[in-house]
């Protein structure tokens, strides 16, 4: 009887050990999975602080435009460090990622074109579509735009 209750024992302290062990290693394994999880989204999740601004770059009026490909779109911060840069594609489309609630002055550039200038608050994803101006062979200034856009979507046409 002595010995059935010694197996019983040891074989309960076995199992609770067991036991034991299985439950430590689920939660060793939990907090490490939760620590890639945040590791994940402190380093390279973009879209939780950063809006997609799309850009068209056109020439022409009307039905008539004609995508400019190749255009150098920049958007440099007023209140923040951040800055983004693309180019639009055959299209002239390109999209820029900037900060939610932040100012930024955007710059587009184009060779033989008036340079586009304009300043806005990021509030959301938001389009523009530009139209540029050719320039004509007279000295007129570049145009410089500044705007202030407290709307949603807020398409610009120039």
């Amino acid at each position: 009887m002595k010995k059935i209750r010694s197996a019983v024992f040891t074989t309960a302290i076995m199992l609770l050990a067991i036991f034991s062990l299985i439950i430590a290693a689920n939660a060793g394994y939990s907090s490490i999975q939760h620590e890639k999880k945040i590791n994940i989204s402190d380093n390279g999740d973009r879209s939780v602080f950063y809006a997609e601004i799309s850009f068209y770059v056109y020439v022409g009026d009307g039905c008539a435009c004609e995508p400019i490909p190749d255009t150098a779109v920049e958007a440099y911060g007023r209140d923040t460090d951040h800055f983004d840069t693309n180019i639009t594609d055959l299209d002239g489309f390109c999209i820029l990622e900037l900060e939610y609630d932040a100012t930024y002055q955007v710059t587009i550039e184009v060779e033989n074109f008036h340079l586009v200038m304009f300043d806005f608050k990021v509030l959301d994803d938001q389009p523009f579509t530009i139209h540029m101006q050719e320039e004509e062979e007279s000295a007129t200034p570049n145009v410089l735009y500044n705007m202030d856009c407290e709307l949603n979507n807020c398409p610009i046409s120039y």
